[in-house]
């Protein structure tokens, strides 16, 4: 289910017109939401969320703020939380998993990737990392 709201916000960032109280990662889990919806497969939720980001963040001068990588994780993330709860609206998933609150569980998931297998970096598909570590 879609929030009117959250439809309106993704288009207007889709034209670079930025909230006026900022975007920050709430916003960004509400587009990955919308753009899950609206797409056919996560991977085009993912292109989708990768063009209006880079777009946005060169509209206002910190197109160095794009990254790929945490762009698919988070996506990735949010369809994990979808998948377990089909039926549920953005509010009620987020309230279900409140981890995806926290825009260092990143850093949580490459530290402990990489401290186990002893790489520099963790896996490049953040897909291997998509089921949320909480339940409702």
């Amino acid at each position: 289910m879609l929030m009117r709201d959250d439809v309106a916000m993704t288009r207007a960032l889709e034209r670079c017109d930025p909230p006026h109280d900022g975007f920050h990662h709430l916003l960004h889990l509400r587009v990955a939401w919308v753009y899950l919806t609206e797409s056919a497969s996560v991977e085009e939720a993912i292109d989708r969320m990768g063009t209006t980001l880079r777009r946005f963040a060169a509209s206002v001068g910190k197109a160095e703020k794009y990254s790929q990588p945490t762009t698919e994780f988070w996506v990735h993330q949010v369809a994990a939380v979808r998948a377990l709860m089909p039926a549920a609206d953005v509010d009620t998933a987020l309230g279900a998993y409140p981890r995806l609150l926290d825009k260092n569980l990143i850093l949580a998931y490459y530290s402990s990737d990489a401290a186990a297998s002893g790489a520099a970096h963790p896996s490049s598909d953040p897909s291997d990392r998509a089921v949320p570590r909480t339940s409702p």
